[in-house]
């Protein structure tokens, strides 16, 4: 079976995001676009979670759906060092959770789409693997907030934590990625970060 998805993208309540972007109009956009699923972003900020149950209904523990396009509860982080990841979540209490053990670490996480934390990604890592998150470099590539602009490798940003792929971002190379050994084990993901 052959789905489309694309599971990073931002809410209103994210910085130089469109005000229009709700999710009734993620999901018109989203089919007109021939996507099934797409990841909520931003759901760590409680305006956003509250808008995603009104317009949803729940069929699968962490997965809603809106006129037909599913919706999986994800979000992006900045760390300390202002490197990106990304977050899958497999239920609306593991974001609650996740929210609530957060808030000590950031300013923002009630205002803001996308957090910034002061937590290195190893932290994060290990927290997010504590609430059984999926976790990943965001935009591993991007010479601005990706782990390579900071980083050398994923050991010398997450330790020894687990991360469960590896978003190359739209305008990254996949072969190129291969070439780094260390990647052999992660699926790679290409998002729009919109």
């Amino acid at each position: 079976m052959n789905v489309d998805a694309d599971l990073h993208i931002h809410s209103r309540y994210s910085k130089a995001v469109s005000k229009l972007m709700t999710i009734p109009m993620l999901a018109e956009n989203a089919k007109f676009k021939g996507l099934h699923i797409v990841g909520t972003g931003d759901i760590l900020n409680p305006q956003w979670e509250e808008e995603l149950l009104k317009y949803t209904r729940k069929v699968e523990e962490g997965t809603y759906e809106r006129r037909g396009i599913r919706f999986l509860l994800t979000a992006e982080v900045e760390d300390a060092k202002r490197v990106h990841h990304v977050l899958i979540f497999p239920s609306i209490d593991a974001v609650r959770e996740m929210r609530e053990r957060l808030k000590r670490y950031s300013s923002d996480i009630e205002s803001e789409g996308r957090p910034h934390l002061s937590l290195t990604g190893a932290e994060i890592a290990d927290l997010a693997n504590e609430l059984d998150v999926l976790i990943g470099p965001a935009h591993a590539f991007t010479p601005w907030t990706a782990l390579y602009k900071e980083y050398d490798s994923l050991k010398e940003c997450y330790g020894s934590a687990k991360i469960h792929f590896l978003e190359l971002g739209l305008s990254a190379d996949s072969q190129m990625a291969d070439k780094i050994k260390a990647h052999h084990r992660l699926t790679y993901l290409s998002n729009s970060d919109a």
